[in-house]
């Protein structure tokens, strides 16, 4: 697949259909504007690997060493960073297996999201990353291959997405943060904690403004939780925000991949004021819960729930869990 074709007929829903832990994986690239259909091996998934990104048309996967691997699957580029500090792992009690710790060590980054596509200038790209049980930010700097923990921005982040030219960050409260890494990093409050509902919040750039999306979920006897409401609010202001009723010309697309919201004039045959969404649902993984199978799309306008298209099949569970994959435009 050409990185024309990916941009043109994105975003795409990178659907495993055949998975070994020991050789890697088969996915398919499932286009969400067209009937088009790329399958791709990545033996890079080998290990074990999970996905805890999608950004600048790069999959980024972690394992148990919390060794990150970066690859689009356009032209199988792969790019493989240094560990993140193992000082900076938790320490888990010794009635734990050492089998489980490593299980849940694959689990300690919740998002990773690029600066730029590494291939273009593999010196100059910077990777952000939610880390950790309790979820601080970290990054890595191409340039001098350091790892950073951003202490100074707090814990408990939901999101984080490059947009602008700048990364920024949503809490679960609604904070927002304006991050420029750096020795030391810059940070800056743009918007107060004011949420104390919801499931997962994401942070959406939408021109040259930011959303905040509200994800519900609620239990479920057959498949264990599902998604049930979505909100989005523009920030006004620092104390101030407005819920959205409609953008009819824009779609979004969430998930564990960095947050975006597309124009309808780029989205060929979509559906404006909808949301498309994957399962990111860490701790179904984590704890052995089914998962992957909370997907779909949700109509605002009509305030309903549809399956997506591009994915004929039912799934239950799936491992990689499947993901939105967009260029960088």
């Amino acid at each position: 697949m050409e990185n024309s074709t990916q941009a043109e007929d994105g975003p795409w829903l990178a659907l495993p259909y055949h998975s070994n832990r020991d050789k890697g994986c088969s996915m398919s690239l499932q286009s969400v504007s067209s009937d088009k259909v790329h399958h791709c091996e990545l033996p890079a998934c080998a290990g074990g690997k999970i996905i805890c990104g999608s950004s600048s048309g790069f999959l980024i996967m972690v394992d148990e060493t919390s060794e990150i691997t970066m690859i689009d699957p356009a032209t199988n580029a792969l790019f493989v960073l240094p560990q993140i500090p193992i000082s900076w792992a938790p320490k888990y009690s010794t009635d734990i297996d050492s089998g489980e710790i490593i299980e849940i060590r694959k689990y300690l980054v919740h998002k990773a999201v690029l600066s730029s596509p590494p291939d273009c200038n593999p010196y100059d790209y910077i990777l952000m990353v939610i880390y950790g049980e309790e979820r601080e930010l970290a990054s890595y700097t191409a340039c001098n291959q350091t790892w950073i923990k951003v202490q100074e921005a707090g814990r408990y982040y939901d999101d984080i997405i490059f947009n602008m030219g700048e990364f920024y960050a949503v809490d679960e409260y609604g904070k927002v943060i304006l991050c420029q890494p750096g020795f030391p990093p810059n940070i800056e409050e743009i918007a107060m904690p004011w949420l104390l509902r919801g499931s997962k919040i994401y942070l959406v750039g939408m021109e040259n403004e930011l959303c905040v999306v509200i994800r519900f979920l609620k239990d479920n006897p057959t498949v264990g939780y599902k998604t049930y409401k979505f909100e989005v609010h523009l920030l006004e202001s620092y104390e101030q925000r407005i819920h959205i009723g409609n953008f009819e010309d824009w779609v979004f697309f969430l998930g564990q991949n960095e947050s975006v919201a597309l124009p309808t004039e780029v989205v060929k045959g979509i559906k404006g004021n909808c949301i498309y969404f994957t399962d990111d649902n860490l701790d179904a993984y984590k704890y052995g819960v089914i998962g992957g199978h909370d997907l779909g799309v949700f109509d605002r306008e009509k305030e309903s729930f549809l399956p997506l298209q591009c994915c004929q099949r039912n799934i239950t569970s799936a491992w990689p869990r499947p993901v939105w994959l967009t260029s960088d435009n």
